[in-house]
């Protein structure tokens, strides 16, 4: 998937991660001999998605909810397998160590399910008369497979609304099923949030960490520093403009990069 690069060296140029935010699909080919080749397909990010096993040597093509124009990105649908994915993936980012951990939990569940499956599939092949009674075979029990892991994966989807949703982590009904999700010690403690230094009569914010050790405006010398750091500011807005607008057009003339407006 990659598209044409600046020559090596250029700046402002990085290479595409492995997991990426915004990904639509990822695929791992397994080769293997005997037209038993395996595509382990994952829609929406890696991070957040379960690999599900095609084997190359399929008669027809995926069930519906892969190939269906009934949604797409731009329109929610059920019938479609995609946003199965991408709404775990969106509702992950509520809290992000804590879901992910819960998703990668049923992806390891479900891809390892997928690797025996695959075994399994290829021994029934094994039974056929012939090679297109062979392939027959693997598609019609990949395509299963698939479908039955994507209404899994549905499931799975309510199930983190119900156990992650309100901001809250619940288990059950009891008095004690239910626990808050609790910011990070690091985080409280930080200056910059400014939330173990709130009091009744101030401050009411945070003050930034770089802050903490600028001299008063009471300080000798403090005057000229205030105005370097002014220029400072000031020469490092006009770079950052000047870059942004030469980063833009370099995207529009590459076509491949990916700059933030």
């Amino acid at each position: 998937n990659r598209g044409p690069v600046s020559p090596r060296g250029s700046r402002g140029l990085w290479e595409r991660a492995i997991s990426l935010h915004r990904s639509s699909w990822s695929y791992v080919l397994e080769a293997k001999p005997a037209g038993r080749s395996v595509t382990w397909l994952g829609y929406d990010s890696p991070h957040g998605t379960a690999y599900l096993p095609f084997f190359g040597a399929a008669t027809e093509a995926a069930p519906e909810a892969f190939h269906s124009h009934e949604g797409y990105m731009s329109k929610y649908s059920t019938k479609v397998a995609w946003w199965a994915f991408n709404i775990v993936n969106q509702h992950a980012d509520i809290n992000f160590q804590l879901i992910n951990a819960d998703v990668r939990a049923k992806s390891k569940e479900i891809e390892t399910q997928g690797q025996k499956f695959v075994e399994a599939c290829s021994k029934m092949a094994d039974k056929a008369t012939d090679e297109v009674m062979a392939n027959e075979v693997l598609t019609a029990c990949s395509n299963t497979f698939a479908e039955k892991k994507v209404a899994e994966w549905w499931e799975f989807a309510g199930s983190l609304f119900a156990k992650f949703g309100r901001y809250s982590i619940t288990f059950n009904e009891t008095a004690q099923g239910e626990l808050p999700m609790v910011y990070p010690v690091w985080w409280l403690n930080a200056p910059d949030v400014g939330y173990s230094m709130w009091t009744p009569n101030g401050p009411f914010h945070g003050r930034p960490v770089f802050a903490a050790g600028m001299p008063s405006s009471s300080s000798p010398g403090s005057a000229s520093l205030l105005v370097s750091l002014a220029c400072a500011s000031a020469v490092g807005a006009l770079g950052y403009r000047l870059g942004m607008q030469r980063g833009l057009q370099l995207g529009k003339d590459v076509g491949d990069v990916y700059v933030m407006a």
